[in-house]
């Protein structure tokens, strides 16, 4: 099986390097670092190419409606998600690698990990196609990711192919069982999407443990290409041990050797989310690839 290998963490990662990255329930994140560290947003983006991802994201996680509105930004969402797909293709370009596809995110549309606070599949479906009509331009494709409902799977799905952008949807999980953080079950989220055009279902932003047993349950219930980003850690009692980073990480290499269950589950997207960096990237790519 090949497979394709996605980058790994921007927010922690631009964090780790000394960007001012606030909050994530309180203000716009990660876009902070598309005002005020452009260039080492580009950097972070260079790295994970050179560390062998043949998928980057760019940094529009936190371009969102609502998060943009908490800074008085909320007339800036086009500008701020066009430059955030612009650094991606300039990290492409600068490291020469033609073949890296450029993905755009749909993210939640309110405050991460809170499915209390999504929406209505309509009012989904209109945030995500204006987010949609934007990205359509300027990526590849798109990653609907760490979504805590059925519902704005479906929704994201619906406003990607309402402007031809192919998309792939990957699902956040509750700590301690494979099911979405909203409650509902990978195989009722993989039947939502069923009739709709979507390439790849994966599951991120989770601890590394909980991968396997979610990817049986979605190779269970389709047969559509699965793929997973995890975070370093392999277990998190709680969500504010998880966001303190108050876990044990695993190392890269222990991280690497985590992905081949994935991969004998059915992975064929593999990559990084919060608190891993190139060299969980790299780490990937040798085990994958044979990359020194």
């Amino acid at each position: 099986m090949a497979i394709t290998l996605l980058d790994g963490a921007m927010g922690t990662e631009l964090k780790a390097r000394g960007a001012a990255v606030p909050d994530y329930r309180s203000s716009i994140w990660s876009a902070l670092a598309l005002l005020r560290d452009p260039e080492l947003v580009r950097q972070i983006h260079c790295d994970y190419i050179r560390a062998g991802a043949d998928v980057i994201i760019a940094n529009n996680y936190a371009v969102v409606p609502k998060l943009l509105e908490r800074e008085s930004m909320a007339n800036r969402l086009e500008e701020l998600t066009r430059r955030a797909c612009r650094l991606a293709h300039e990290a492409r370009e600068e490291v020469g690698r033609s073949d890296v596809r450029v993905a755009g995110s749909l993210p939640p549309l309110d405050t991460t990990y809170r499915p209390d606070l999504v929406g209505t599949e309509p009012e989904l479906y209109q945030g995500y196609l204006r987010i949609a009509r934007i990205l359509a331009r300027e990526v590849d494709f798109a990653i609907a990711e760490t979504l805590t409902t059925v519902r704005e799977g479906v929704a994201a799905a619906r406003a990607a192919r309402e402007v031809g952008l192919p998309v792939w949807i990957s699902w956040n999980l509750r700590l301690d069982l494979p099911l979405l953080r909203g409650g509902e079950s990978l195989a009722t989220a993989a039947a939502a999407v069923s009739k709709l055009p979507v390439e790849g279902l994966m599951v991120n932003c989770v601890p590394a443990g909980l991968v396997h047993p979610a990817l049986e349950a979605l190779r269970a219930a389709t047969d559509r290409p699965l793929g997973a980003y995890a975070n370093s850690c392999e277990s998190a009692p709680t969500q504010e041990a998880l966001d303190a980073c108050t876990v044990q990480a695993m190392s890269p290499a222990e991280y690497a050797l985590a992905s081949e269950a994935w991969v004998a589950a059915g992975a064929s997207f593999i990559g990084g989310c919060c608190d891993t960096n190139p060299a969980y990237i790299a780490a990937l790519a040798r085990r994958w690839r044979g990359n020194s």
